[in-house]
Order: structure tokens, then C-alpha cells, then sequence
């Protein structure tokens, strides 16, 4: 499959997470739907601001120390959307989950029900998570009770080292399509999914064949529905035809993402 090819079915695949998620929670696996683009799958019946605001300070600070970790929370049936008999079963839900998101992560994947924890990484052993979470009880009571119960076991997760974790999976680079003007400076958007939250983008332009230009993002915080972008100043005698632009991203793993390349529309 070329580059193209699989840029064009993985944004398909994103695309549908982000645009329907909302949909999906009602049906099919909704954390499943949620979690290639976000860090943790709330339930639907929502919590409130300041208990949402605990479970993503801890996880932000994990990410910032250089761990990983994804957390869904379990509230009802609802949740589980198409599969309610995993209700209350989180280890066999957490390899149930961890599996369906091995495309885009492979990490310590965390279930929160009312009746216990479910712990998860890609097949890896999870002795220590197991070790943290044996001594961390769930509060299940309400809603926000289970939310910040998860948010008091991601922090001792942290505290404890337990989330030390090989990041294996590349990043994902989107190039939004672009129409350039000779002898302007052209903005050029992209999208970066990583699941390490961080990662930097190598950019080409070509000619027929000839490097036209070599650009740079530095490595930063991946947020896939904002996009990044790099600035080129295009040459007054560019080519009208035949420019492309090419992109690869690498993670702080040292992760390389294939090339992703589309045309470039000039503008005559």
C-alpha cells in the first residue's frame, strides 16, 4: 500500500472517530470511537466540571513526565454501547478495548467500573499497575465519585513508576490539502496523532523530482483535531505543475511515521 493509500484510510478511520463520536457513544463501543483521539472516554452521562478537570490534570501530568496512559470510565451499561455484558468485567474489558485501539496505542490502557479496576498494555505484562491498583479502592457512588476515584489511581500510578511503558507505535502525519501563490508565503496545515502526545514533523516540497524546500515543527504536543502548520515562501517561478508536498513525523521514542504526500494546487 503506498503512502497515500494509507494516509487516506487511517484519516478515514479518524475522521469517522471525530466527526460521529458523539453518534457512536449510542451504539457500537463508544470508548472505542473516543480514545484514538483523546486521552480518556468519560461517561455519558456526563460528570461534573471540576471532577472532569481532576481526571485531566492527572493524566496531563503523566504525559508530562514522559508516561502514557489512556483511562476509560465505566459508569453504566450505556458505556459499553453493543457489548453491556462486559459491564463490571473491567480486566476482560480492557483487553477488549486495548485490542480494538492497537492501531493508534499501545500502552497502559486503564478501565475504571463501579466494582474494580481493569488494567491493559498491549499484551505486556501489568504486574506493577496491578501491584498500585490492588491497594486503591473505587468509589462508585456516583458519577463523580468514579471519575476522581480514576483520578486518584492515575496519580499513584505516576507516583509509584508504574506506568514506565516502551512507546513502539509511530505517529500518524495528516497534510490538509493546500493551494500555494508564487511569490507569497504559504501556510501549510497538518494533523498529528501520536500516542505519546508529542511529536515532530519533517516537511519536504518537491518539483518533478527536485527538493524545492525542507521545513521543520518541532517536537510539540500532538492535539489531532487542532491543526499544526509550517510557513513557505514559494518562489515566484514555481512550477504550475507536478509540486508536492511530503511529510514525516517522528515521536520522543525516536518513532518514525511513513511519508504522507498530496499535490499541491498552485495557483496560476
Amino acid at each position: 500500500m503506498t503512502g497515500v493509500r494509507r494516509g487516506v484510510a487511517a484519516v478515514a478511520a479518524i475522521t469517522v472517530a471525530v466527526t460521529c463520536a458523539g453518534a457512536a457513544r449510542a451504539d457500537g463501543d463508544p470508548a472505542s470511537d473516543v480514545l484514538p483521539i483523546d486521552s480518556i472516554y468519560f461517561p455519558i452521562s456526563a460528570p461534573s466540571r471540576d471532577a472532569e478537570g481532576a481526571l485531566r490534570s492527572a493524566v496531563a501530568v503523566v504525559y508530562a513526565h514522559g508516561d502514557r496512559i489512556k483511562v476509560a470510565v465505566i459508569a453504566t451499561r450505556e458505556d459499553l454501547g453493543a457489548i453491556p455484558s462486559l459491564m463490571n468485567k473491567p480486566d476482560a474489558y480492557a483487553r477488549f478495548l486495548g485490542q480494538e485501539l492497537g492501531a493508534f496505542y499501545v500502552g497502559p490502557l486503564l478501565i475504571v467500573m463501579p466494582r474494580g479496576w481493569g488494567i491493559y498494555d498491549g499484551g505486556r505484562s501489568v504486574s506493577p499497575e496491578t501491584r498500585v491498583l490492588g491497594r486503591t479502592s473505587v468509589n462508585g457512588s456516583t458519577v463523580d465519585d468514579l471519575v476522581r476515584s480514576a483520578a486518584a489511581a492515575v496519580q499513584k500510578l505516576e507516583r509509584a513508576g508504574a506506568l514506565e511503558s516502551p512507546d513502539i507505535r509511530p505517529p500518524y502525519v495528516y497534510p490538509q490539502s493546500s493551494t500555494v501563490h508564487p511569490g507569497t508565503t504559504a501556510v501549510l496545515f497538518f494533523r498529528v496523532l501520536d500516542d505519546s502526545d508529542r511529536a515532530a514533523v519533517a516537511v519536504s516540497i518537491l518539483a518533478r523530482g527536485r527538493r524545492l524546500a525542507s521545513l521543520t515543527s518541532p517536537l510539540a504536543p500532538t492535539n489531532y483535531p487542532k491543526a499544526r502548520s509550517v510557513s513557505w515562501r514559494v518562489p515566484r517561478n514555481v512550477a504550475r505543475r507536478g509540486v508536492k508536498l511530503c511529510m514525516t513525523a517522528t515521536d520522543a521514542a525516536g518513532n518514525r511515521s511513513h511519508a504522507e504526500c498530496m499535490p499541491l494546487r498552485v495557483a496560476r
